[in-house]
C-alpha cells in the first residue's frame, strides 16, 4: 500500500493549474485508473511515480487549461465530490465496488448510481480502452454501465496494426484526427453495443491479413471503436485505443485525446444523434 505522503505527492504531480484555479475557475477533471480486474502497464504507478497514462493525460489537460486529478481511489466517485469536476475519465478494470487487484479503496455502495446519475445531470465521461471492461453484465440483463458507456468488453486477439476510418468528419471530438491513421494496438472486441444511442466516430478497418493470420476472431467487418453519446444532459464518448505505450506518446492520440476531452467538457456541437446502422458495414468489405 502506497504511503499517504506518496500519495499526495502523486496528486501534487498530476494537478495542473491549480493557482489559475483559484483566480478563473478552469474545467476540473477527475481521472480514474483503478483495477479491480486486470491492471495495464499504461495505468501502473511505480514506486508512487504517475503512471504513462496520468503524465500524458496531465500533459494534455495542461495544454488546454484544464486542472486534472489523477487517482485509483474509486470512493471518491460519489455525488458530494462530483460537484467539484465539469467531467471524469476512466481506465478501468472489474467491478469498482470491490477492492480488487490493485488494492486500492473501491467505489461505495451507491457509487454507480451516484456517477450515472451526475451524468444524466451534465457531467461528462470519458472512457479509454478497458473502461468497457468494467462492470461487466451478470446474465442476460446488460448493466446500466455498459448501457451508458455503448458497449462491453467481450475479448481481444494478437496485437496488430490497424487503421481507423473517421465515419463523422467534422465532428469536434474527432477534429484532428486524420482518417486511415495506424496504431499498433490491443484491438478490444466489445459486445452489447448500444447501437440505438450510438453516434460512431470512427471504426477500426481490421484489415484483411490480420483476418487471414486470426480467423477466429477478426474476419469480422470494420467495427466502432471511438464513438460518443448523449445521456440525458451530459456528453458520454468512449476511445478504445490506449493499451500501448507508443500509443500514448504518439503525437496523434495525444491531439485525439485533447478533442475527446474538450468535447465531454461540452465544447463544440453535441452531433450525438445515433448513426450505427448508417455508418457500420455489415459484411466483410474486400479491397
Amino acid at each position: 500500500m502506497r504511503s499517504a505522503l506518496s500519495l499526495a505527492l502523486l496528486a501534487a504531480i498530476c494537478l495542473t493549474g491549480a493557482a489559475a484555479h483559484a483566480e478563473g475557475q478552469p474545467v476540473k477533471m477527475l481521472f480514474l485508473s483503478k483495477s479491480a480486474g486486470f491492471e495495464h502497464d499504461a495505468i501502473k504507478q511505480e514506486n508512487g511515480q504517475p503512471s504513462v497514462a496520468d503524465t500524458i493525460l496531465t500533459e494534455v489537460c495542461k495544454g488546454l487549461g484544464i486542472e486534472l486529478v489523477c487517482t485509483k481511489d474509486a470512493s471518491l466517485i460519489n455525488a458530494e465530490n462530483l460537484k467539484n469536476y465539469k467531467a471524469v475519465i476512466f481506465y478501468t478494470t472489474g467491478y469498482l465496488t470491490e477492492a480488487g487487484s490493485d488494492g486500492q479503496p473501491p467505489m461505495g455502495e451507491n457509487g454507480l448510481k451516484e456517477l450515472l446519475d451526475w451524468i444524466n445531470a451534465g457531467g461528462g465521461f470519458f472512457g479509454l480502452h478497458s473502461a468497457t471492461d468494467s462492470f461487466h453484465s451478470k446474465g442476460d440483463e446488460v448493466s446500466p454501465y455498459i448501457e451508458m458507456i455503448g458497449g462491453e468488453f467481450e475479448t481481444h486477439g494478437q496485437q496488430f496494426k490497424g487503421a481507423l476510418r473517421v465515419v463523422s468528419p467534422g465532428h469536434p471530438a474527432v477534429a484532428s484526427l486524420p482518417d486511415g491513421w495506424e496504431a499498433f494496438e490491443e484491438w478490444y472486441i466489445n459486445k452489447n453495443l448500444n447501437t440505438a444511442k450510438m453516434h460512431v466516430l470512427a471504426l477500426l478497418e481490421v484489415g484483411n491479413k490480420t483476418r487471414e493470420r486470426q480467423p477466429k476472431l477478426y474476419n469480422i467487418p470494420d467495427y466502432p471503436i471511438v464513438w460518443c453519446r448523449a445521456y440525458g444532459q451530459g456528453r458520454v464518448l468512449y476511445n478504445g485505443l490506449g493499451h500501448n505505450k507508443a500509443v500514448w506518446e504518439a503525437d496523434v492520440f495525444k491531439k485525439l485525446v485533447a478533442d475527446n476531452l474538450k468535447w465531454v467538457a461540452g465544447q463544440g456541437e453535441l452531433k450525438a444523434d445515433p448513426n450505427y446502422d448508417q455508418v457500420v458495414p455489415k459484411t466483410i468489405e474486400k479491397k
